[in-house]
């Protein structure tokens, strides 16, 4: 309450009015512990609350307030140093100690996370499509209800297909054999060739050889062949040949291949060999020996001579087999005679040929003479 002085005659004007505050002040005080402790219980985070409350006190009354017209003037000094009073407490209590709770909520002003605001615009495309997306996907699952029998046997059928094709794609095929390597043709025989060599011999009698020539493909060398009688034959047989070499390759195989070859031109084969010795003729030294020839049905002669020479200059080979007439044996003197009368024909345009047979018609034939003397 408040005490009033006034003046005689002068009315009942207040000279001075001593407001107290009101009691209720202690009251609040014990309400605003309580409260305190209660906080400190809860470990709330009332700062925010608190300076809300203070700034909506300050600025506004309270809606349930009386109006301020209503009010007396001097409530509101005690008020506002209430409310100082109360921050400077919050602060010196509150403010000083860290937040039971670290942590704090997110406002609706921060941004959300990218994965949260892509799920959420997905989510509003779903919906967006949901009348377009909706109407097939109904009638696809009608359909399916409708013949799924159907349409299982036929995925399945088509699954088949697609199998037995891949099994029959990969299924191991029968390898083909490799065609036989077919070495080049290095030899062409001359059909009708034209005779460069002529051979008479008594022994041999009057009977006209078989001539036969061919020729080197890439060097162009020539071979002349010469065939009189038969091997399983009564008469004697021989076969000789003169090759003329060109520029291909043409080594020595050596005197046993040698012989071995030009008896399997003919079909035979040969089973006992002797070393071979140097037979003397007009064309030169011959390596010869005796031989053992095997021919068609088991027929076997061991009265046959093989011979051959190499000549340099010109580049030159003659050689042969020959056996006697039925079990007359060949020597080496009747070898010798019938090597020496090998003449040349024609040579052509090969002057070293020529000039080589001229060379040995000079000479005189030894052998051809002993034989003659000694029949």
């Amino acid at each position: 309450m408040a005490d009033s002085t006034t003046f005689d005659g002068g009315g009942d004007v207040p000279l001075f009015v001593a407001e107290t505050p009101p009691r209720r002040v202690s009251n609040e005080r014990a309400n605003i512990d309580a409260l305190r402790e209660k906080v400190r219980e809860l470990g709330l985070d009332l700062k925010r609350n608190w300076s809300e409350a203070s700034e909506r006190s300050v600025e506004a009354p309270s809606p349930v307030a009386e109006p301020p017209a209503q009010q007396p003037a001097r409530t509101e000094p005690a008020r506002k140093e209430w409310l100082d009073r109360l921050s400077d407490e919050y602060r010196e209590d509150f403010l000083a100690q860290p937040p039971a709770n670290p942590t704090a909520a997110v406002s609706e002003g921060e941004e959300r996370h990218p994965l949260a605001n892509r799920a959420y615009a997905l989510g509003r495309l779903a919906f967006a499509l949901e009348s377009a997306i909706k109407p097939p996907v109904a009638a696809l699952f009608g359909f399916a209800s409708a013949y799924g029998g159907l349409v299982l046997k036929t995925l399945l059928g088509v699954l088949l297909l697609l199998a037995a094709q891949g099994l029959l794609r990969d299924w191991p095929k029968p390898v083909q054999p490799a065609p036989p390597s077919v070495a080049p043709i290095a030899w062409i025989e001359i059909a009708k060739p034209y005779p460069l060599f002529d051979l008479s011999a008594p022994i041999l009698g009057r009977a006209q050889p078989l001539y036969s020539a061919r020729r080197h493909v890439a060097g162009g060398g020539r071979e002349d062949v010469m065939t009189f009688g038969q091997f399983a034959g009564p008469k004697p047989f021989l076969r000789v040949g003169v090759y003329r070499h060109g520029t291909e390759d043409a080594s020595d195989p050596g005197y046993f291949v040698d012989m071995a070859r030009r008896a399997s031109a003919t079909g035979l084969g040969v089973t006992e060999a002797d070393l071979p010795q140097a037979l003397q003729t007009r064309f030169g030294d011959f390596e010869s020996g005796a031989l053992q020839l095997s021919g068609a049905a088991g027929v076997k002669r061991g009265n046959c001579r093989g011979f051959r020479v190499e000549v340099a200059a010109p580049a030159l080979t003659m050689g042969g087999l020959m056996c006697g007439g039925g079990d007359e044996k060949v020597s080496a003197t009747d070898l010798a005679c019938v090597i020496d009368r090998l003449d040349l024909l024609a040579a052509g345009q090969d002057r070293a040929l020529s000039d080589f047979f001229g060379a040995a018609g000079t000479r005189k034939s030894r052998a051809c003479a002993e034989a003659t003397r000694r029949k």
